[in-house]
């Protein structure tokens, strides 16, 4: 399979990263290198929860893209045919619906990465303040 160029390699590029990061987040949080203040840990499980809706969407929006679209025969057509069927199969064997299953399945998991860099904060923070370090 011909790789995807421009916006359709720039969607599933962005995809990886986002789910790359993600994973990161997981990982830091499981090995103690993730702590972030309640106020903040509220806001970015918001931003995820957010984020995994938005994401139903996108799956239904690549479901529609991955079915050949109905454009017509003139040369743009065809161009944008193709092009919507390259952005929903991607590339080296990742489409773009299974990296949006692989996130849709991940936001639980960093949402609990996210707690567990709060309650990791949270006993820093109580472990510096029976010290007298002032916070």
């Amino acid at each position: 399979m011909k790789e995807p160029i421009g916006a359709a390699a720039d969607a599933t590029v962005g995809l990886a990263a986002t789910s790359d990061a993600m994973q990161g987040i997981i990982s830091a949080a499981n090995s103690g290198r993730f702590r972030v203040t309640q106020e903040a840990g509220d806001e970015l499980i918001r931003i995820f929860l957010d984020f995994q809706d938005a994401l139903g969407s996108m799956r239904r929006d690549g479901r529609q893209l991955s079915h050949r679209t109905s454009l017509g025969d003139s040369p743009a057509g065809k161009t944008i045919s193709d092009f919507n069927q390259q952005v929903a199969a991607g590339w080296d064997g990742r489409s773009y619906e299974e990296m949006l299953v692989q996130m849709h399945e991940r936001v639980p998991q960093v949402i609990e990465a996210i707690k567990k860099g709060v309650r990791t904060y949270r006993e820093i923070d109580e472990g510096n303040t029976e010290f007298g370090v002032p916070t």
